[in-house]
């Protein structure tokens, strides 16, 4: 799990093993505990209405990168094809979703639309925050995660399956 609120930045790319690669490099030399753990990697999943692949190097003492590859014929997919790779977003976690959502529309914050869960993560949930109030990014606000280093993720604070004798 990150150690702190900001959970992730989220880029989108064209060839995900390839971004997967090249990053692997970058934290090699800038921050190679990011390579300690699993990866997490979801293949062709359904991100919420917009199908991709995705992966995220685990960190629990900073802040993770996270990498998707939309499926061209997605909204997601079409907004890459026009801006080409890019921050998607900046992830931060609360462990009260939906009173963070509404204390940030009670303050005149962009919160977009509701609460979003993944079907294949129900227990995941989150909403967003307008680029026009963050200044040009969107923010995900998420339920706390974490990694069981299985390569998926899992509700913070879940308990640890035991290894089977």
């Amino acid at each position: 799990m990150p150690s702190g609120p900001i959970a992730h930045i989220s880029f989108l790319v064209h060839d995900l093993d390839k971004a997967v690669d090249d990053w692997s490099k970058i934290l090699s030399v800038l921050d190679p505990k990011q390579l300690e753990k699993r990866i997490v990697r979801y293949d062709e999943t359904d991100g919420g209405g917009d199908k991709m692949s995705w992966a995220t190097f685990v960190s629990d003492h900073g802040v993770e990168i996270q990498l998707m590859q939309p499926d061209p014929d997605t909204k997601l997919g079409q907004r890459l094809a026009r801006k080409g790779e890019h921050i998607h977003h900046i992830c931060i976690t609360t462990p009260d979703l939906p009173a963070s959502l509404d204390a940030m529309r009670a303050k005149g914050v962009d919160v977009i639309g509701g609460i979003n869960h993944d079907p294949e993560m129900p227990w995941q949930k989150w909403g967003w925050v307008g680029a026009t109030t963050a200044h040009g990014v969107l923010i995900e606000v998420a339920a706390p995660y974490e990694s069981h280093d299985d390569g998926k993720w899992h509700p913070a604070g879940a308990k640890v399956a035991e290894p089977a004798e």
